[in-house]
């Protein structure tokens, strides 16, 4: 196409004969001789600007160099300058000699660059005046990076910047300022050009990242990328993004494949932006120029326009003439003015249009604005597009009003395997009731997830039914959460499968720590939960109806009514020798005067006893020194008796105390149980990361106990427990616990939950669809569907425990707990009982000695008289009533009392008359 119009230009003016009036203006071009491309690509914009208007027309001097000398750039410059030349191209940022700037600014021609070359500070731009470069500036540059990465869209955390030594890491600075140089922010990897690049990303891959920038030439970049394939960098969830502007010319779609997943992001800059967004015109050509495919002979081709277009406005004015001086003996006045007209230019202004569109010239003679395409370079599918004014917008809303040409252009066939739903691996532990194996009925075997079966598994379930993804179930060898070793800097367990990209879901009773967000990411929380210490529960005492005894031991006991013995005794020995304690002479039957004692064994011992039961007794001492011997009793009766009154109290108020530990502080300061966590669990950081003292208090017990209190796992915890039989207490998340106690009714909890925590599932760092499984999480709990799963798992009704048995203490005593005392009152009753009866027996035997009558007469005569309870008098000689009355022997008695009676009432009348 561009060629076909050059070749009508060049009939036009064959026609038209050659014009007097034409102006041709020398040009001078500096290449290194390895930049041959540069060479064409800069003939080819000479050739288009040239037909552009014939009263102009740039006349191309071209130098080559083999190294970087300044002494040779000098002479080539002086050079340029002698054979009149209007400007001087180049040459390019391979030269660390700034002698060509110098040389132009001291003889007022203008240089142009095309490539970048360092930041010059205000001291060193004074002595460049005259120099405009085209390139866009690396600080802005560094600019657009930073913030494609930080945006929504890409969110990088943590990544690792993999540089070709010779590159200008000017153009990552702003990164560099942007997060820390750690592990938990950016790492920085160098290689040079001829390595051996699989040590790059070996490197890389020990450090289990997953996010690389690549800041690489796109000459190699298809050799570098190639080394990372053995080192599993080029699955779903890795990333690169590549930094070269001309990774679209390094043969990357040739990885295009099924295998080749990595997600590719690379920019490059634009050369077109749609209006309305940009009020620049559509200059899009469904032609391919492969003379100015890169970047550098775009650039080219711009600085040729840009120079063309000031040199067309000011050779148009007064005072302008071509140059005509050596070097350093003169000095072209219309330089600065030229310099000062593409400062000037925008790109609306120029014809031919700027390869890269926005060019524009700041007053130091560097380009700050421009676009950039960010792009999958494996199928060449633009995602978004950046410039300082609107930052990153999404394509997609960019060709709404891009011209159906442009839109046929982007449609691609291809499709992009890096996008494709993929198959989550998820890495998860074996532990009930998260996760465990299914139990195969006789004749059924499982295969794949259906081997699975838990809350954890339901839950999977669920979000990929929610969030529309396959997974496959993965548990981990060491069975382990994932904590980190200080020793060997390694995670393990499930973080570990995470960071090494062996699977990308971790879920199980996993908790979210701050250690573990620094190498994975986590979900929203599916359930809140705290620490509650797991104890064996005492099985209930059987009931004692005898402890109201406990206060005095046997030993006490029998010495008290050893002591009740012996002071009886003294009692009636020293009654009997002190005078006082006999009474009055009284007549006896034989008519002889004789003195009674009252301090006989049965006084002494109701004195004694009644002593002992603060109930007193009606006999008291006369003597001194029976009163004394009585006080001294007394004093001891009462220490004794109220002694036990109050260890009685004591006695029935510890039996009601539950138990002695009631809470973590509890715990903390007995020394009778042992206690313990799951090594390396999230329960074991939370006591030794805290600075509560009574979580650092039961840290250091837990350190110091031998045998060991930490456990592998919460099975070995609860086994450790029950086998302790109550000198061992287990520290664990609560939800865990409420399921080993409803399914072991010899397991307890103790106290009430503390120490706040959350289970969450775990993804890798900056994985794109956590947010989708955190969506998902709050949508089924919203719909209560969590909610239920718990109930399934963790409060179904399995328990085989006695329900009878009451778990809760009222305060009150049940018969099983005063059932002694009425043993004593049934035993004194029934004793009380025997001996009446055999004093009965004995007073019957008694009378029939003493009256001369058969035993069973005396015995049917009092036991008649007995059984009349209504009787208050009884007759001296009952068996002889017995005789005249009936059978029953009731009516004659009957007879002789109302006969008494009668008599009475008559001999009461007589004395009333």
């Amino acid at each position: 196409m561009h060629g076909l119009q050059f070749l009508v230009l060049l009939a036009l003016a064959i026609a038209s004969g050659a014009n007097e009036d034409t102006l041709v203006i020398k040009i001078g071009a500096i290449f290194f001789d390895t930049e041959m491309k540069l060479a064409d690509a800069f003939s080819a914009a000479l050739e288009e600007v040239n037909a552009i208007n014939p009263a102009l027309k740039l006349d191309a001097i071209k130098r080559y160099v083999t190294v970087d000398d300044s002494i040779v750039l000098q002479d080539i410059s002086c050079d340029l300058i002698g054979s009149g030349v209007a400007a001087i191209f180049g040459p390019s940022s391979k030269t660390n000699s700034d002698i060509v700037e110098v040389l132009c600014n001291m003889t007022g021609i203008p240089h142009l660059q095309f490539d970048w070359h360092p930041q010059q500070s205000n001291r060193e731009r004074m002595n460049h005046q005259l120099t405009v470069n085209v390139a866009p500036m690396e600080l802005f540059l560094s600019a657009a990076f930073s913030d494609i990465l930080a945006s929504k869209t890409f969110d990088w955390k943590s990544f690792t910047i993999a540089y070709e030594r010779s590159s200008h890491l000017i153009r990552l600075q702003h990164i560099l300022a942007w997060k820390q140089l750690h592990k938990a922010g950016i790492k920085m990897q160098e290689f040079e050009r001829g390595d051996d690049y699989r040590i790059l990303w070996k490197r890389i891959n020990n450090a289990r990242e997953k996010f690389v920038l690549l800041d690489c030439p796109s000459d190699i970049l298809v050799d570098v990328i190639n080394a990372s394939i053995g080192y599993n960098m080029t699955g779903s969830f890795n990333h690169l993004f590549l930094t070269n502007l001309d990774t679209h010319l390094s043969g990357i779609d040739g990885f295009y494949s099924r295998d080749f997943t990595v997600a590719v992001a690379a920019v490059r800059i634009r050369t077109y932006v749609p209006p309305p967004v940009h009020d620049e015109i559509d200059v899009f050509d469904n032609s391919v120029d492969t003379r100015f495919s890169s970047l550098g002979s775009q650039l080219v081709y711009d600085s040729i326009v840009l120079f063309y277009n000031a040199l067309l406005e000011i050779s148009q004015r007064p005072g302008f003439y071509i140059p005509n001086f050596s070097c350093g003996r003169g000095f072209w006045q219309p330089g600065p003015r030229l310099v000062e007209q593409m400062k000037q230019i925008t790109p609306k202004m120029v014809k031919p249009p700027f390869k890269t569109q926005r060019l524009q010239i700041n007053a130091d003679g560097q380009r700050e604005d421009f676009n950039l395409e960010v792009y999958n370079p494996i199928i060449d599918r633009v995602t978004h597009i950046w410039n300082k004014e609107f930052q990153l917008v999404d394509f997609e809303k960019l060709r709404e009003n891009s011209t159906q040409a442009l839109k046929q252009k982007r449609l691609q066939n291809k499709e992009d395997f890096s996008q494709k739903p993929i198959r989550y691996t998820v890495a998860t532990r074996v532990g009930k009731p998260y996760f465990s194996w299914r139990e195969e009925p006789e004749g059924v075997h499982y295969e794949g997830n259906e081997r699975f079966e838990g809350y954890a598994v339901d839950l999977i379930y669920m979000l990929a039914q929610e969030c529309k993804f396959d997974f496959n179930f993965e548990p981990v060898r060491d069975n382990k959460y994932g904590s980190y070793d200080a020793n060997t800097d390694e995670w393990d367990g499930i973080i570990r499968q995470l960071i090494d990209n062996n699977a990308q879901i971790g879920i199980c009773d996993l908790t979210i720590t701050q250690a573990r967000r620094s190498v994975v990411d986590f979900t929203v929380p599916f359930m809140q939960l705290g620490i509650s210490i797991l104890s064996y529960k005492e099985p209930p005492p059987k009931a004692d109806i005898y402890a109201f005894l406990n206060p005095y031991n046997a030993e006490v006991w029998l010495f008290v009514m050893i002591a009740m013995m012996i002071t009886a005794f003294a009692l009636i020995f020293t009654g009997r020798i002190d005078q006082y304690e006999w009474d009055q002479p009284v007549e006896n039957v034989n008519r002889e005067m004789e003195r009674q004692n009252i301090w006989h064994l049965s006084n002494a011992l109701w004195l004694v006893l009644g002593s002992m039961l603060n109930q007193g007794c009606d006999l008291l001492p006369r003597g001194l020194p029976m009163r004394l011997l009585t006080a001294f009793w007394w004093i001891f009766a009462l220490l004794i008796s109220q002694t036990y009154i109050a260890k009685l109290a004591a006695f029935i108020t510890s039996s009601k105390i539950a138990g002695d530990i009631g809470s973590l502080h509890d715990l903390v300061d007995q020394n009778k149980v042992q206690f313990g966590t799951i090594r390396g669990g999230a329960t074991s950081v939370y006591f030794s990361e805290s600075n509560d003292t009574d979580n650092r208090m039961a840290w250091n017990k837990m350190l110091s106990f031998k045998p060991d209190a930490f456990t592998k796992n919460n099975e070995e915890g609860v086994d450790r427990v029950k086998l302790s039989k109550g000198t061992y207490a287990f520290l664990m998340e609560t939800t865990n616990l409420q399921y080993y106690v409803q399914r072991n009714c010899e397991l307890t909890q103790i106290g009430e939950s503390f120490g706040e925590k959350h289970y969450g599932i775990a993804v890798p760092l900056n994985a794109d669809f956590r947010s989708n499984l955190s969506v998902g999480i709050l949508r089924l709990s919203e719909r209560g569907e969590l909610f239920k799963l718990r109930n399934k798992w963790f409060n179904s009704n399995e328990s085989t425990c006695d329900s009878n048995v009451p778990t809760i203490d009222d305060g009150q005593f049940d018969m099983d707990s005063v059932g002694g005392l009425f043993v004593v009152l049934i035993v004194g009753v029934v004793v009380g009982l025997v001996i009446g009866v055999a004093e009965f027996l004995w007073h019957v035997q008694r009378i029939s000695v003493k009256e001369k009558i058969p035993p069973m007469l005396a015995l049917k005569a009092e036991f008649y008289f007995v059984i009349r309870f209504w009787l208050t008098r009884k007759p001296l000689h009952t068996y002889r009533q017995s005789r005249d009355s009936t059978s029953t022997g009731y009516s004659s008695l009957e007879q002789i009392t109302s006969a008494s009676s009668a008599k009475k009432k008559k001999k009461t009348r007589r004395i009333e008359k």
